[in-house]
């Protein structure tokens, strides 16, 4: 059966001990004020550090106007098969010293498995600014997903690669976020990214009436310990995810990620696995995958 429009990601969870089907109570304001808590920490993180610059988590840290590509394969259904993943594209542009464009273009294949053809999906595409601060060292990224996934086969895929950045694969799903960086130095060749924000969400209801909208609020939530040798650079990230609307999930992952630290192009490579799966169920479900950043007006 086609997943629904709120149907929940692979590794995604309900928040323990409560309902799914009851709207937002009392005792989970603590969890929801926690976020908030947490999204102000990294505002006034921004304040403090240098800026970040608007990107893939999984790209080259730091590095404006840059071409990412992210091919990510996560744990797949048996009825997938092994070339199934995601890739994401991803560019960025520097307008001034405090302006810049980023947009990303997702696409999900399901591999071909006991008579069932392989599907292609194409995701929702991104599109958005990151404004920075001379003034104030920090940068806001604003951006906007335009509704163009299907609920193919591939689009659950995707789903379940889409770690690391607001949904991508949401069928016919618009939806606005913001997101704020801030990068504490703590060490000549070491930092640590955090980025935290919230996304709005819109899309067609899973009930009748078909043609009415339902609505959905979200909580991203990354932090990245960096270090940047002179042949490599290396990145352990924390990422997750949290839907404070009804029906409440989280999904959360951990990563290590390495990456030639090379002038203009950097390959590298990415492991991980959902923390949800392994601390509510004992189950390993990890994800890997192969990324190339190129760097390019800049030198």
């Amino acid at each position: 059966m086609p997943p629904t429009a709120e149907d929940p990601e692979p590794g995604a969870t309900p928040i323990i001990g409560e309902d799914a089907s009851q709207s937002l109570p009392r005792s989970c304001l603590a969890r929801v004020l926690s976020m908030r808590f947490l999204f102000l920490t990294v505002l006034l993180l921004g304040l403090l550090a240098p800026a970040a610059h608007a990107q893939t988590i999984w790209s080259r840290p730091y590095a404006p106007n840059q071409v990412a590509v992210d091919m990510l394969v996560p744990d797949t259904p048996a009825d997938a098969g092994r070339l199934s993943g995601a890739t994401f594209v991803t560019g960025t542009v520097s307008l001034s010293d405090n302006i810049e464009v980023s947009g990303e273009l997702p696409v999900a294949r399901a591999g071909g498995t006991n008579g069932v053809s392989s599907t292609t999906a194409l995701g929702n595409p991104y599109l958005g600014f990151g404004f920075s601060s001379t003034t104030f060292p920090m940068l806001l990224e604003v951006g906007t997903r335009l509704p163009v996934a299907s609920s193919q086969r591939a689009g659950r895929i995707g789903r379940g690669a889409d770690m690391g950045r607001t949904a991508a694969f949401r069928r016919d799903e618009f939806s606005l976020s913001a997101l704020a960086n801030g990068r504490l130095a703590v060490g000549r060749q070491t930092s640590v990214r955090l980025r935290a924000g919230g996304t709005f969400a819109s899309f067609p209801a899973s009930t009748s009436p078909s043609d009415s909208n339902e609505t959905a609020w979200r909580l991203q939530y990354d932090a990245q310990l960096w270090r940047e040798g002179e042949q490599l650079i290396t990145g352990l990230s924390f990422t997750g995810r949290a839907v404070v609307s009804s029906p409440r999930r989280t999904r959360h992952h951990l990563a290590l990620s390495l990456m030639a630290n090379w002038t203009r192009v950097q390959p590298g490579l990415v492991v991980g696995t959902s923390v949800n799966d392994l601390v509510q169920d004992g189950a390993f479900s990890p994800f890997a995958g192969l990324t190339l950043s190129v760097s390019y007006g800049r030198f």
